[in-house]
């Protein structure tokens, strides 16, 4: 039995950024259901940063996570977690309504002149786009660094990371949880369940009732097209949000921003959903598909609110939730972590939290609750 101050279930880029922060105070231990940390996450995120992604709310994160991003603290990592890249929002000729009114409802974004679009994508089907915003503020994420550099700083603060433990049971008795897993029995005043498209089932195994999280599958793939791709290429978005495409390397990762309902699984790419993607994009730029060179499928998890979920649950005490960050998870870690960390050890929020305006009951779990009570009635 292992007894720790703090349990974290789920090794994501939640669990392990909010590991990083309490370690330096609290005994931590992570526990991951797979055999490496980050399966469900870091490999299948697009990968980028823009302010103009999300609800207000996660907007706010996005914008107080970005000191972080721009000053990372020393040994974190060894190179720039952030590289400019910028987003260009793509319209057809019905879909110039929408154009307008993305442009006035987003700071940072600049109307192109058809020869300045075609200028920055030489690919593009003139034929069937009209027009294009540019988000200059636009970054590429190295997720890897930034998960790996969250496990470092959490490991270095004495944090035990333990993956194969699969939660098998949770149980709450004189203020203390004890959790099973396949492997061995935990106790800890604190749980945080940052277990992603498994949080719901978590909460119900506790004992907890369920927010109603939604994970929705999305797909992606890297495609080889007949001509190489400009690598400093802007990441290219539908305005409709019916496709985006950026360059790996030079291929072409590519989704069709699907949101599937799913149940908690390990996803995968339907064929088909490849196809119909590579269909899209070959109608807006002026490309042969030759190999795709590989395809897969993530999970996006959602509150009904499209809200993240941060918070001590209002119906059993030392139950932590740290959930719904949907395609978020990486841009906000920072802000977010910063957020459960002070919430968790009962302190202020952070200077640069407050400035965005950000107020911890936007992320409450308690919008959620509504008598429900503990759903153990034993």
């Amino acid at each position: 039995m292992i007894e720790t101050d703090v349990i974290v279930i789920g090794a994501g880029i939640a669990g392990a950024s909010v590991a990083a922060q309490l370690s330096a105070t609290k005994s931590v231990t992570i526990l991951d259901m797979e055999g490496r940390a980050g399966y469900h996450t870091t490999g299948r995120s697009a990968a980028i940063f823009s302010e103009n992604y999300g609800t207000v709310p996660i907007r706010a994160l996005t914008r107080a996570s970005r000191t972080f991003f721009a000053d990372t603290p020393s040994g974190f990592c060894d190179h720039p977690l952030l590289s400019p890249r910028g987003i260009i929002y793509l319209a057809r000729a019905n879909q110039l309504t929408t154009l307008k009114d993305f442009e006035q409802a987003n700071l940072g974004v600049e109307h192109l002149t058809q020869a300045e679009l075609y200028e920055r994508v030489p690919y593009l089907n003139k034929r069937n786009i009209v027009a294009g915003l540019l988000e200059v503020g636009g970054f590429d994420i190295d997720v890897n660094a930034l998960h790996t550099g969250y496990l470092r700083q959490a490991r270095n603060n004495g944090a035990e990371l333990l993956c194969n433990h699969t939660v098998t049971s949770l149980g709450s008795r004189g203020g203390n949880w004890s959790i099973a897993t396949t492997r061995g029995l935990f106790h800890a005043p604190v749980i945080i369940n940052a277990a992603g498209a498994w949080a719901d089932e978590i909460a119900i195994l506790a004992g907890v009732a369920p927010v109603g999280l939604k994970p929705l599958k999305r797909t992606a793939a890297i495609v080889k097209f007949d001509r190489p791709i400009n690598r400093d290429m802007c990441f290219l978005n539908d305005i409709g949000e019916n496709w985006y495409c950026r360059p790996e390397g030079s291929n072409l990762f590519l989704s069709p921003e699907d949101e599937i309902p799913s149940p908690p699984c390990d996803a995968w790419a339907d064929d088909m959903d490849v196809a119909a993607v590579i269909e899209q994009i070959t109608e807006v730029l002026d490309l042969v598909p030759v190999k795709v060179e590989s395809s897969w499928a993530g999970l996006r998890t959602f509150a009904p609110d499209h809200i993240f979920v941060i918070g001590f649950a209002p119906d059993a005490a030392g139950f932590f939730w740290l959930a719904g960050q949907g395609g978020y998870g990486f841009q906000t870690a920072p802000a977010s972590a910063a957020l459960a960390a002070s919430l968790v050890l009962d302190t202020s929020l952070p200077d640069y939290l407050q400035e965005q305006g950000l107020d911890a009951a936007q992320f409450s779990p308690n919008r959620f609750w509504q008598g429900k009570g503990n759903l153990d009635e034993t």
